[in-house]
């Protein structure tokens, strides 16, 4: 596997390239936030900007950039977390002007959104050991009020997934208030670890088991499914959380659940690629990428849907944000994807996504959480820096000892 190294370096590395090509590092309100995707430089998304403060980690052990101007930038990017973006009990509106920093339109305060953006305070916060950066971390990590999302339903505490009060606002079809809830295993594992972190054993734990653990085989792959079983919602969480040899108190190692996700989508993939040939014989994974229509959520078989649900095109994140988990199966996927012709840019890596049916179409812009997802995965397989740091902070540690996850 030697020689595949220098590519997944180089994914890492233009990776890094995209976070620093577009932020925000002017003079203005919104500095230090990410693009949302390309194709709107003015719309920053609060969790491209999580994935953008855990690649100054990155940058600084690898010589992308120099210490100070990392710390610069991350203490700059914190400002703005604490004193220009809109929260409500903490919970950080999911997108905002770049410039501004002002919520966009009339956009949801998104709990897990803002735990991907928590995920990069914690990275730079257990990084960067300088007074200002532990004061401004620590004043955005305690004005979150987990509490407050807090509800019965059936019997269990839950939590919800997002407020909005606005009646015509995104998801909240007339009624303002608080939207749905986390009541299924997706992508939201930190939320609890980050809960633990100020609660007591008992009551983590009791919100940590309110979710449904659904399992779900596809031929000889079983594992613990979302409703809807596209990939991502396995492999952000453990874009940060180190769990390889980590199970919680009633034996599930989500490192494991996902290890077996991703061995469930590439037999899926290979089922499907008579009827959809671009995945050919080593692409796989049905994730949220670029489709031929625009931004889609593919679903995988099996789902609550019972339908497959993809226009056939492969997104090269879905295959790099399954190193750690299936390394074989994804260095035969990146290494075919290094011979596709245009899709490769040698200052951001791959393009988001391509598909050969019925025409040649590659994806013309980059989507901020998708390349985070690439270049923290390639760090993960490769060096594990983001691991440490994430995994150093004390907030994670007891999060962690509360929830009761420890090492095999």
């Amino acid at each position: 596997m030697a020689s595949i190294h220098p590519l997944i370096e180089k994914i890492q590395r233009t990776g890094f390239q995209f976070f620093q090509d577009f932020t925000n590092f002017k003079s203005e309100k919104g500095y230090g936030l990410t693009v949302d995707h390309t194709g709107n430089l003015d719309l920053a998304s609060i969790a491209s900007t999580g994935f953008a403060l855990s690649s100054y980690v990155i940058g600084v052990k690898h010589g992308y950039i120099t210490r100070q101007e990392a710390l610069m930038k991350v203490i700059g990017t914190l400002k703005t977390l604490q004193d220009h973006v809109p929260n409500y009990h903490g919970f950080f509106a999911h997108f905002l002007n770049i410039h501004t920093a002002e919520r966009s339109r009339k956009c949801e305060y998104s709990t897990i959104d803002t735990a991907l953006a928590l995920n990069g305070v914690i990275t730079v916060a257990g990084f960067f050991l300088e007074s200002e950066v532990q004061l401004l971390a620590q004043s955005i990590l305690n004005r979150v009020d987990w509490d407050h999302l807090i509800h019965l339903y059936q019997g269990k505490k839950r939590l919800y997934m997002a407020y909005n009060p606005d009646a015509d606002g995104d998801y909240v079809n007339g009624k303002p208030g608080f939207i749905h809830h986390w009541s299924m295993f997706a992508e939201q594992l930190m939320m609890y670890v980050m809960y633990a972190s100020t609660h007591s054993k008992s009551d983590a734990i009791e919100l940590y088991e309110s979710f449904e653990r659904q399992r779900v085989q596809y031929e000889d792959a079983s594992y613990l499914s979302s409703p809807g079983n596209a990939l991502f919602v396995y492999q952000y969480p453990l874009a940060w959380l180190h769990l390889n040899n980590v199970t919680d108190h009633q034996g599930i190692s989500w490192f494991n659940n996902a290890q077996q996700a991703v061995l469930g989508h590439y037999r899926l993939s290979r089922a499907i690629a008579k009827d959809y040939p671009t995945f050919g014989k080593h692409y796989f994974g049905l994730t949220a990428s670029y489709g031929i229509q625009g931004y889609q959520v593919c679903e995988a078989l099996p789902n609550v849907n019972h339908r497959l649900h993809t226009d056939g095109s492969v997104a090269p994140n879905a295959m790099i944000g399954s190193l750690p988990f299936q390394p074989d199966l994804s260095i035969q996927a990146i290494e075919q994807l290094s011979l596709e012709p245009n899709m490769w840019d040698e200052r951001y890596g791959f393009k988001n996504a391509f598909n050969n049916v019925p025409t040649r179409w590659i994806a013309e812009r980059y989507l901020g959480i998708d390349k985070g997802l690439e270049m923290l995965m390639a760090n993960a397989y490769l060096y594990q820096d983001v691991y440490q740091a994430y995994h150093a902070h004390p907030l994670i540690v007891r999060g962690m000892e509360t929830l009761q996850w420890k090492k095999r």
